[in-house]
């Protein structure tokens, strides 16, 4: 044992102060966190109004008499399309089943 008695409130101040710093890096990191998911919610949104931006333009170049062809040999390029959400498919066991009654 140690002959040295311990203050109270010094630990209390210490302990705080750990508290402090630990508190401020963890807030700090959520402040970080937001910070970068806005970044990336703005250049989507930005990409987004860049393709939909090139698709009207191609599609006013089409309707000025271009076609599809002329203007990709003028190096431009068609806008991307944009994939449909994959719709889900049954398998033929589960659709075959359901068609012939079985399970009733």
């Amino acid at each position: 044992m140690t002959d040295q008695k311990l203050d109270p409130e010094a630990a209390v101040r210490v302990a705080r102060e750990l508290l402090h710093e630990t508190t401020e890096r963890r807030v700090n990191a959520v402040r970080t966190l937001v910070d970068a998911t806005n970044t990336v919610d703005a250049a989507e949104q930005g990409v987004k109004d860049a393709r939909d931006a090139h698709g009207r333009a191609w599609a006013d170049a089409i309707t000025s008499g271009w076609s599809d062809k002329e203007l990709r040999a003028t190096g431009a390029r068609p806008p991307v399309k944009t994939a449909a959400a994959p719709r889900l498919r049954r398998s033929s066991r589960s659709s075959a089943s359901s068609l012939d009654g079985a399970g009733e």
